[in-house]
């Protein structure tokens, strides 16, 4: 499996992990996936959300910060089962392909169609830039 996460989704088998090498697909639930690689960073899933919660000011949709390469975003409440998590640092631009569709164009030059506002999805960046620049000052 790569390196490179571009996103994370549900399916029927679990979860469906797309990195630079294409799309792999474990049993596992998506919150459990990403507590895993929260935990891997010696934190956890609840522990990063209710923190970048209270730094930000938010409650709903919040970005999980797992490690410099990994910044998963939702971009739609975890508790749809169709949202995607979206991996921040693959992203190389995204695009409004029609009212209420976003396109995302990673590094890798792949490519996924999501149903969700390209309004949402820049607050998105904005929260994650936002993260970012704090995680900068303090280190």
């Amino acid at each position: 499996m790569g390196d490179k996460m571009n996103y994370l989704r549900r399916n029927k088998e679990g979860i469906e992990i797309n990195n630079e090498l294409g799309s792999v697909f474990i049993n596992s639930g998506l919150k459990k996936y990403i507590n895993k690689l929260c935990m891997n960073n010696l934190s956890t899933y609840e522990g990063r959300r209710i923190s970048t919660s209270n730094f930000l000011g938010e409650n709903n949709n919040i970005p999980i910060y797992v490690n410099t390469q990994i910044i998963l975003y939702p971009v739609k409440s975890i508790r749809c089962y169709d949202t995607v998590f979206v991996n921040f640092k693959e992203v190389l631009s995204i695009k409004k392909v029609s009212k209420g569709y976003t396109k995302f164009i990673f590094t890798n030059l792949s490519e996924i169609v999501v149903e969700v506002s390209i309004n949402i999805i820049n607050k998105q960046h904005i929260r994650i830039h936002k993260i970012i620049d704090y995680l900068n000052y303090i280190n």
